[in-house]
């Protein structure tokens, strides 16, 4: 490389990370000029503690399932692992996830904290996290999605039974993942760790995916608990109307991370959907930044306490 392209090499990742910023900002000003900020502030004052405190209180059982899934991850290839290496690797990943678009920087958080893990096998692990949550949030988004489209009865269970296929045939199989990347020929897949990366997707078996699956249930549950808690902490909201749009919203910022932290697309989805069954945008507006805050932001925050040490070379 020359001396002409390094200097460009190395402002690309920055020019990219301030562009995900300044569409952060830009949906979220496009977002707040259908949103009346009044309506917005006066939620806030009127808001009831006693949800925002159960939401708040729910952030444990939500780092800790993750934690443990996570820990369950890890000792598959490593049942020395400690629980402090776990938990840093965890709100590490969570840091560095929150100012790259999609998480992306979850990736090499992880990585990076884990001393006794190849880097191309947490890589592996991390891959499959995120492989199982996005089959998880693709059964729940694409019924949420055609029920709120109003599709109809015949043309919905088509539609959620392949979903429900694809999703869960694709969960049990992560290997598919590994293979189809295989035959990509790039250089940099005939690396060293491309190997660790693949071996991380061999190593569960149908007992580990059955359980790995009760945890991302499970997970899922406790962050719609937090939506419900915190739409009802403005207005009263049903389950069943509070399930749909934060199902719908989850699934369609999955499929477009293109802004930091994912700004801007959760709140602009959680105000369409919600409107959807007649919900207030001050009240779904609300509802999913308190959602970004204190399971995205709190986390991240407390993250930085687990910076690990990159050696030198």
């Amino acid at each position: 490389m020359s001396e002409q392209q390094q200097p460009r090499s190395r402002l690309r990742p920055i020019v990219l990370l301030a562009a995900r910023a300044f569409l952060a900002v830009v949906l979220l000003v496009l977002l707040f000029q259908f949103v009346s900020v009044s309506e917005v502030a006066t939620s806030f004052l009127t808001a009831r503690v006693e949800y925002l405190a159960g939401a708040l209180l729910l952030v444990v059982p939500n780092l800790g399932l993750q934690a443990l899934k996570w820990r369950y991850f890890v000792r598959l290839i490593d049942p020395e692992s400690t629980n402090l290496e776990t938990a840093a690797a965890l709100l590490f990943g969570i840091t560095l996830g929150t100012v790259t678009p999609g998480q992306i920087g979850e990736f090499g958080g992880r990585a990076l904290s884990h001393t006794s893990v190849p880097a191309g096998a947490i890589v592996g692990l991390t891959m499959v996290d995120r492989l199982q949550m996005m089959c998880v949030m693709g059964i729940a988004g694409t019924a949420s999605l055609t029920i709120l489209l109003e599709l109809g009865t015949a043309v919905t269970a088509v539609i959620v039974g392949l979903a429900v296929v694809a999703f869960l045939g694709l969960f049990f199989n992560p290997k598919v993942v590994s293979f189809l990347i295989s035959q990509v020929r790039l250089k940099i897949l005939q690396r060293p760790w491309v190997e660790d990366f693949n071996n991380a997707f061999a190593v569960f078996r149908s007992r580990d995916l059955f359980i790995t699956l009760v945890l991302s249930v499970t997970f899922y549950v406790v962050i719609w608990l937090q939506m419900f808690l915190l739409l009802n902490a403005f207005t009263r909201v049903q389950p069943g109307d509070a399930f749909l749009g934060f199902a719908a919203m989850m699934f369609l910022k999955a499929l477009a991370p293109i802004s930091l932290g994912d700004l801007g697309i959760r709140e602009a989805s959680s105000v369409y959907f919600y409107s959807l069954r007649g919900i207030a945008t001050a009240t779904s507006l609300n509802a999913s930044l308190l959602l970004f805050v204190i399971n995205v932001l709190f986390p991240s925050i407390l993250g930085l306490l687990f910076v690990p040490k990159v050696p030198s070379k």
